[in-house]
């Protein structure tokens, strides 16, 4: 989309889509329009020639370290690197290599899946994008880097409160993601009472993780954010399944350390007791340490949330 805008982009990802994309375009479908993106230079690899202005990193969180240790060298001093990514702790990765003036956190909640290599449906949007710098500040280059996004038709905002974007985020996916692996269903049959069940505990746990971590919500109580979840949330996802799911559907390491998992280190950090949150990352690892005996049975072709 930025590309389409008319903005110098070069994307980075697997070579069966690259190689796609440089030889066919990157065609985008759904609620963003319908776009074939031909001005875009497209490598499965970096180049010690790139000057990045921006780098958007949407690796898998596992993937974090490894991928900002290669993008270190190309860090100039007005470069910054913002983590579109799922999870907790992916900013203090990023800071730790390229500095926290370099480093910005991002919250994105859209829906998509990918028909082809090469070839992207998004399906629906529960929110704007938000992007903001770890120190709370508006900053005059947050501002310009929000309106070019929105130029280029992507809904962005920028936010003085990130933190508290990436911790909700987190919250929503922790009590979703996993379960809709484990289940194998959409999210909206997990506002069944015994699913929900499950989601109420994890969900309390992970308010007092965040009491004992002195991370400030959205939300005073575990409560208001299970009524959000299930009158809002669930609602406006109702037909989506998990990420977490099509990786162990496709024999995939999953994010699970960085939901659910998280909760449960900063739980063993401040003597909070977090069991369901550690069955629910014992049962995902189980699943994906079956990856090479286990078939699963897909269930009907369905977007992705991005989370």
């Amino acid at each position: 989309m930025l590309a389409d805008a008319g903005y110098d982009v070069t994307l980075i990802g697997r070579e069966r889509h690259i190689k796609y994309i440089r030889e066919q375009g990157l065609r985008i479908s759904g609620i963003w329009g319908e776009h074939v993106i031909r001005n875009i230079r497209a490598a499965s690899e970096l180049n010690a020639n790139y000057e990045p202005d921006v780098i958007l990193l949407t690796t898998k969180s596992f993937d974090t370290e490894n991928a900002v240790r290669e993008l270190q060298p190309l860090i100039a001093d007005d470069s910054v690197v913002i983590s579109l990514q799922n999870g907790i702790g992916n900013e203090e990765i990023i800071a730790r290599y390229v500095g926290e003036e370099h480093t910005m956190g991002g919250m994105v909640i859209t829906g998509f899946v990918t028909l082809q290599p090469g070839e992207v449906e998004v399906t629906s949007s529960a929110d704007t994008t938000k992007i903001g710098v770890l120190n709370s500040e508006i900053t005059p280059r947050l501002r310009k880097i929000v309106a070019i996004f929105n130029e280029a038709a992507i809904p962005l905002d920028a936010v003085d409160n990130i933190l508290m974007h990436i911790w909700a985020k987190a919250l929503f996916s922790a009590a979703l993601n996993p379960l809709s692996a484990i289940f194998r269903v959409t999210y909206g049959k997990l506002a069944n009472p015994h699913s929900f069940a499950i989601i109420e505990a994890l969900i309390h746990e992970a308010f007092k993780v965040a009491e004992a971590e002195k991370v400030e919500l959205f939300w005073e109580r575990a409560e208001e954010y299970l009524d959000y979840l299930r009158r809002v949330q669930i609602p406006q996802t109702e037909k989506h399944c998990s990420s977490m799911l099509s990786d162990i559907e496709k024999g995939k390491k999953t994010e699970i350390d960085f939901l659910n998992g998280v909760f449960v280190n900063l739980g063993k950090k401040h003597n909070v007791p977090t069991p369901v949150n550690e069955t629910i990352v014992r049962v995902i690892k189980f699943l994906e340490s079956q990856k090479k005996t286990t078939r699963f049975h897909k269930i009907d072709t369905r977007p992705e949330i991005r989370e």
